[in-house]
Formats: structure tokens, sequence, C-alpha cells
């Protein structure tokens, strides 16, 4: 089997490439189109959804970020103060919760998650806890529901593109709004073409007046999206 994390301290390329067909199968389910899958190698443990790669722990260390855009995210988020209120749509493995209960203790985190089957493999497989900062719900209603966030970290991503609403102006409207006067947003976005970076940095453009700052993840398609309200 090929190095699972690299000298880096990051998940090998080589393991996101064959992690749906190694390891022990711990849990399979298939509702519709979508499938789900938990598979665990020695300490450590992944969650595929339609054969794509979402979180990955050490089961050990839960809050431990091994995705390289996490650790990206992590270094950035230890530049700021310490939020108050995290908003975190889409859960996973739950790497980010994890991490965000660990190092930000006294920080109320809401993560919110369309898939009651993913909230279940969190529950079970990934050390989570369920509680009323846990929702299984669909972001755009959470967003339109009253509250403001420090930090909104939007990690969306079940198959190889970005959902279709992330390109839709009146969601990052609605992002705007959920954010208090000095918080902070943060996208994993997955483009494979510049026409979608560039159609997404012109809604944020319209919606809060400045362009973001961008960071293309090295050997991935994923690109970091960066912006203060």
């Amino acid at each position: 089997m090929e190095t699972v994390i690299e000298h880096s301290g990051a998940v090998s390329e080589h393991f996101v490439a064959d992690c749906a067909n190694i390891g022990q199968l711990l849990y399979w389910h298939k509702f519709g189109c979508t499938s789900i899958q938990v598979r665990q190698h020695k300490q450590f443990r992944w969650l595929l959804i339609n054969q794509t790669l979402q979180s990955i722990i050490e089961r050990s260390r839960p809050n431990h970020l091994l995705f390289p855009h996490l650790q990206i995210f992590a270094q950035y988020w230890h530049t700021l103060p310490t939020p108050d209120r995290v908003l975190e749509l889409g859960l996973g493995g739950g790497a980010i919760r994890n991490y965000v209960h660990h190092s930000y203790p006294d920080t109320e985190l809401i993560s919110v998650e369309q898939n009651p089957d993913i909230i279940h493999c969190y529950k079970r497989y990934f050390g989570g806890r369920h509680d009323t900062t846990l929702r299984c719900a669909d972001a755009e209603q959470v967003l339109s529901e009253p509250g403001c966030y420090d930090w909104i970290i939007i990690d969306l991503f079940s198959e190889l593109d970005a959902p279709m609403f992330l390109y839709k102006h009146r969601f990052y409207d609605k992002i705007r709004a959920a954010l208090n006067h000095d918080g902070h947003l943060f996208i994993n976005f997955l483009a494979h073409h510049e026409s979608q970076l560039q159609q997404l940095k012109h809604l944020l453009i319209t919606c809060f007046g400045k362009p973001p700052d961008m960071v293309k993840v090295k050997g991935y398609s994923n690109h970091l999206v960066f912006l203060s309200r």
C-alpha cells in the first residue's frame, strides 16, 4: 500500500487516487445516485462519496488536519482573533469540526449538513458528537435564519465539481448578510477551468465590493478563497 501521509504531514496524492480501492470497508450505503463509504487502514479512516475522497482522519488524533487545503486554511486562521461564532457549511467526516472544537474550545460552531447519512457516519466512525450545533439542514435555509458569524467556512463538495448554488448571486447575498462586519469567508472551491474561477470572483466582487484572495493548492483542483466582510 502506498504511503498515506507524505513527509509534509499531508495526505499523499497516491493515496487520494487509490483510496476507493484500499483499506478495510467499514460502511457502505447507496441511496439513489449517491454512494457513501467509510474505509480504514491502520490508524487512518476516511469517507468517500461516489468514490471521491471527502475526509480523512488519524483515529488517535481526529482533530489533526491531513488535507493540504485544510492545513493552509489553519495557517491563516491562526493569524486571526479567536472567533465567537463559526458557521461550517458541509460536514464530510468532520475534520474541520473536530479541529475547530479542539483549537477554539470556547467558540460556538454550527455545522450544517444536508445528508443524514453523512451525519450518521460522522457520529459513528469519526468521533463526532451530535448536539444542537450539528444541523441536518439545507445551507441556504440556515443562512436565511437570524444570526451573525465571525467566520463562514464553505466546503460543500460531494462530486468533482462545485454545486450550482455556488454560482448564484443570491447565495452570496445571504452569506454577506450572515457575516459580522469584520467577519471572514473561507471557501474550498474545486475548479477545473479558469472560467469557473472568474465567475466566482465576479460574484464575490459584486456582492462584497472587493476581490477575494485565491490560493491554488499544488497538485489538486482545490482553490482556496479568502474574503473579509
